[in-house]
């Protein structure tokens, strides 16, 4: 008898998870779906300006939305096993950044992650956009506790108020929904990891 017990509570314990899975899922898409409605319509009304400022913003939303496709698709392909050098993925973003970003960007040695390099990639790239964008002029990469990976920046921080809704449909951005933070923690969720922001500025993730 036990053991059948046993069994119903392992299996309700599955169901649960998968319910709530799909509850977050759907969330994630939910708000997908909102940031390209949202970056469509902004890009609709800066091409009706035609003038200089018009352009450009439509030409950053096309960018952003194409950024966006890529890092889903990549996530949808990704091999369950593979393995990434988080100090080689940071190389990739700091090339790709290239002269655009006057912020000092400073990464300390950092050790492989159960993710494949292109997740990787765009969970690292994701963070520290997060972090300019706040105003940072000093970012930090450095490794964490627990094989975690951890991105601080000297920006004025995050307030507790922002902290509790800021992975999810968080309208911080001008023209989006600041998709960034949430596509990170969906990716690390599909993988067993955990995103966690440390007040007031550091963000930090882990896969075990």
């Amino acid at each position: 008898m036990s053991a059948v017990l046993s069994i119903e509570d392992h299996l309700v314990d599955e169901v649960t998870a998968l319910a709530r899975g799909c509850t977050e899922m759907q969330a994630f898409v939910a708000l997908l779906a909102h940031e390209v409605r949202t970056r469509l319509k902004v890009t609709e009304r800066a091409l009706s300006r035609a003038d200089e400022a018009g352009l450009r913003i439509a030409s950053e939303n096309t960018w952003t939305l194409q950024e966006l496709v890529e890092d889903l698709l990549e996530l949808a392909r990704a091999r369950p096993d593979a393995r990434a050098n988080a100090g080689d993925a940071m190389r990739w973003v700091l090339q790709d950044f290239g002269d655009s970003v006057e912020a000092d960007i400073v990464v300390g040695e950092l050790a492989a992650v159960a993710l494949p390099p292109a997740l990787l990639r765009t969970i690292l790239r994701n963070l520290v956009v997060n972090a300019l964008e706040a105003g940072a002029s000093k970012v930090e990469v450095f490794a964490g506790r627990d094989g975690a990976i951890c991105v601080r920046d000297d920006g004025p921080g995050v307030s507790p108020a922002v902290a509790a809704k800021i992975f999810g449909a968080y309208s911080g951005k001008f023209g989006g929904a600041g998709l960034g933070l949430a596509l990170c923690r969906e990716i690390l969720r599909q993988r067993g990891g955990e995103l966690w922001l440390e007040l007031p500025s550091t963000f930090c993730f882990r896969v075990r």
